[in-house]
């Protein structure tokens, strides 16, 4: 074989290779947009690693407290916090963000974020500012508390509003069980398979609750 066909035959698998390359790097996903940062991190993790302040946070994290721990993230339409042995994934969504709540307390604040426990969507009513706290108690409760603003309990079809400054047990019941609405301050609501009903307790102000609150409420919620 000559010199010539060898050279032509480097040329083009040196192009072919150079062409396959350049569609590889165009297929690959590019690295993934921050969605916060974390202000305050004691006896937590992201992920399942170890989380200090100024760890990026990004759509999809999980966060966990251990007994004694702590966690406060900034997002840019709002803040979270997690009390100790809280269970939250995050998520974006347009202008603000999703959070999963599996187990503890977390407290929120912002215009536009949603948090998803046992089913329900709880979230901010209209484009005001609010701070909610939300616990997971077990599969069928929910303990919610609004410290500014209303919130909107959604469930199915079903919607609730809860007004600032009040503290309701959102019981949650499967269709096919008696509906203790009869009982309730306010009504059972069918929703798909199952509804709920709020009973309102009395809101406690707890110190380290609104010393939270104050420090999320003076801290920007830019990113």
């Amino acid at each position: 074989m000559s010199t010539a066909r060898l050279s032509t035959k480097s040329c083009l698998f040196a192009i072919v290779a150079a062409v396959a390359l350049a569609l590889s790097a165009a297929a690959a996903p590019g690295p993934a947009p921050s969605m916060g940062i974390v202000l305050q991190a004691d006896h937590a993790n992201v992920s399942g690693s170890p989380v200090v302040i100024g760890s990026t946070i990004f759509s999809g994290d999980t966060f966990a407290t251990e007994n004694a721990g702590a966690l406060r993230a900034r997002f840019a339409s709002g803040q979270i916090y997690l009390f100790p042995n809280s269970n939250v994934g995050v998520s974006q969504m347009p202008n603000g963000f999703v959070a999963s709540l599996t187990a503890g307390t977390v407290l929120l604040s912002g215009q536009s974020y949603q948090v998803l426990a046992d089913g329900a969507v709880i979230q901010p009513k209209g484009d005001q500012p609010s701070v909610a706290q939300v616990s997971w108690v077990s599969p069928t409760e929910l303990m919610l508390t609004s410290r500014r603003g209303d919130l909107q309990v959604t469930m199915g079809d079903e919607t609730q509003t809860i007004a600032e400054g009040s503290s309701f047990r959102m019981m949650i019941t499967p269709a096919s069980q008696p509906a203790a609405g009869a009982a309730s301050p306010t009504p059972a609501l069918t929703s798909g398979t199952n509804r709920f009903y709020l009973v309102a307790v009395v809101l406690i102000s707890v110190g380290t609750g609104i010393a939270i609150w104050r420090a999320m409420e003076s801290t920007p919620s830019t990113n």
